[in-house]
């Protein structure tokens, strides 16, 4: 497999397909028996099956920024509006308009939950936010109005949990149904991002990444970003471009340019990995780190990635340009047990490309 001098792979050569989606890509779920489902800034969304052919395309009325699947139907934010679509066919079930842009979606096993917000370009500023409670038949049954943008909304003990901006910061839990049970405003700082799992930890806009209880389980220099948890520890980035792994301690850190994307990502050799991608307002970069140790695995340059997504055997990233890369752990780990190759080896760049060939 080809490398740099510095002895990290090039991605490019490794990747298990390669897709077009036809526009800017915005979201992107690979699915647990290895389908992708990828949302553009222009509302469509294609599902492509585990060999990359493509299964159905879709068109909604706008930007999918989120989508899940539950029992057989796909339900996405798309502009401002709820989409419910058969997972099967794509064919388009319901649709429900929100008050504002429709961020984030999620299900528990009684209702979809979604959360709206509001953007007034002469304040800067979002003046108004609502969490929604939706019937699978696509009836709204509750709106939580509120003046806290919802940054972030995760599944939680059957319901769901959220966490809050200004002016009351801190979270808010609902019940299966959608109902308010619990809201924490104990916080100073905005909420803006959290952990999967039953144990969420957040992360805040002081850089201080807290439990539930507002324990300190670390900070960073600036406002947290994306904080993702590991087995060992955390993984968290801050607005500056700076990475830390940590349990209590540093572990390691790393630093750069603005990180528009973080996930974990399966093993490579005896390491669990994480991939990163940056971007520096002209150009992307895609780097794989070593968990254990923060070294620079692979790389993928010149792409400005806006989302990914990991299901523990293949990880995908969706870029502006509307390409969607899949990598495949076999396959990356073959390519990392073979000789190190030139880098200008058009004979092998022609086969590899071919080889890509068949799975589109």
């Amino acid at each position: 497999m080809r490398r740099n001098a510095s002895q990290v792979m090039d991605l490019t050569n490794c990747t298990w397909m390669v897709r077009e989606l036809g526009e800017a890509v915005s979201c992107t779920v690979l699915l647990d028996d290895d389908t992708l489902l990828v949302g553009g800034w222009d509302g469509t969304i294609k599902h492509w099956s585990e060999s990359g052919d493509l299964i159905w395309e879709a068109k909604t009325p706008n930007r999918i920024s989120s989508m899940v699947l539950q029992d057989g139907s796909i339900y996405a934010t798309s502009g401002l509006h709820i989409v419910c679509l058969q997972a099967s066919t794509g064919v388009i079930q319901w649709d429900v308009a929100l008050e504002g842009s429709a961020d984030e979606v999620i299900t528990t096993r009684k209702c979809v939950v979604a959360a709206s917000s509001v953007y007034d370009i002469e304040h800067n500023d979002f003046i108004e936010s609502a969490i929604w409670s939706i019937s699978f038949d696509g009836d709204v049954l509750a709106t939580h109005r509120m003046d806290e943008r919802p940054w972030t909304l995760r599944p939680y003990n059957q319901g769901a949990i959220a966490g809050l901006g200004r002016p009351l910061n801190g979270y808010l839990i609902l019940d299966v149904n959608g109902a308010i049970l619990e809201q924490n405003k104990e916080w100073e700082s905005p909420t803006i991002c959290a952990t999967f799992g039953e144990n969420p930890v957040f992360g805040l806009a002081d850089g201080s990444i807290r439990t539930m209880d507002g324990a300190l389980v670390g900070s960073m220099q600036s406002a947290i970003s994306n904080v993702i948890e590991h087995a060992e520890g955390y993984v968290v980035a801050d607005d500056k471009g700076n990475i830390e792994f940590f349990d209590g301690d540093a572990q390691w850190k790393t630093n750069g340019n603005e990180v528009v994307a973080i996930s974990l990502g399966f093993d490579i050799g005896k390491n669990e990995s994480c991939w990163v991608a940056r971007w520096n307002g002209s150009q992307g970069e895609l780097i794989v780190h070593s968990i254990s140790n923060g070294k620079q695995i692979a790389s993928l340059k010149g792409h400005r990635i806006h989302d990914m997504a990991f299901n523990g055997q293949r990880i995908a990233a969706g870029c502006e340009n509307g390409r969607v890369f899949v990598w495949e752990k076999g396959l990356f780990q073959r390519r990392m047990e073979q000789p190190n190759q030139q880098q200008s080896d058009p004979l092998r760049s022609a086969m590899l490309e071919k080889l890509r060939a068949l799975r589109k």
